[in-house]
């Protein structure tokens, strides 16, 4: 009897876990290291099932040094039940500030883990980028992992 007592228990925990999803809407603020360094504002939109990334960084691609900026939309696709770990893909804008100012189109792809006890974001992406205006070059090296604070964060709400 007392084990049956603990198995309820236990299994009521986890179906009140697995039923709290992220309500989104959250804007959140950090680093971003790897093929640049920099910061990114990111706004998880209602639902969490897009986002608006805004990133400025210094490339370490040999082809496209200098301070870029870059705006992306990205398409997030849960990966499990509560909405913390998502896909992510989607696309945007690059400027690239050296000698002449580039532009050029972007793309993103990489998973989005939103931690649930605290106010943190983790991402790993990679960051393909075509230039095609002062310049035509494709810079591919551009895949980093970002840690970011998350400024208005909201509860998980139950189902």
């Amino acid at each position: 009897m007392k084990n049956l007592a603990l198995i309820l228990f236990f299994a009521s925990l986890s179906s009140n876990l697995q039923a709290q999803k992220i309500v989104g809407g959250e804007w959140s603020v950090g680093s971003r290291l790897g093929g640049s360094a920099g910061i990114s504002l990111k706004k998880h939109a209602e639902g969490n099932k897009s986002a608006f990334e805004l990133i400025a960084a210094n490339a370490f691609d040999k082809q496209v040094k200098g301070f870029s900026v870059t705006a992306l939309s990205e398409k997030l696709t849960p990966l499990n039940d509560n909405g913390q770990l998502s896909a992510l893909f989607g696309g945007g804008i690059n400027f690239n500030f050296k000698d002449q100012t580039k532009f050029g189109v972007s793309g993103i792809l990489g998973f989005d883990w939103r931690l649930k006890n605290v106010p943190l974001t983790l991402q790993v992406d990679w960051l393909p980028t075509l230039f095609f205006i002062n310049e035509s070059y494709f810079s591919g090296i551009n895949g980093a992992f970002t840690i970011r604070y998350v400024l208005n964060r909201k509860k998980f709400e139950s189902n």
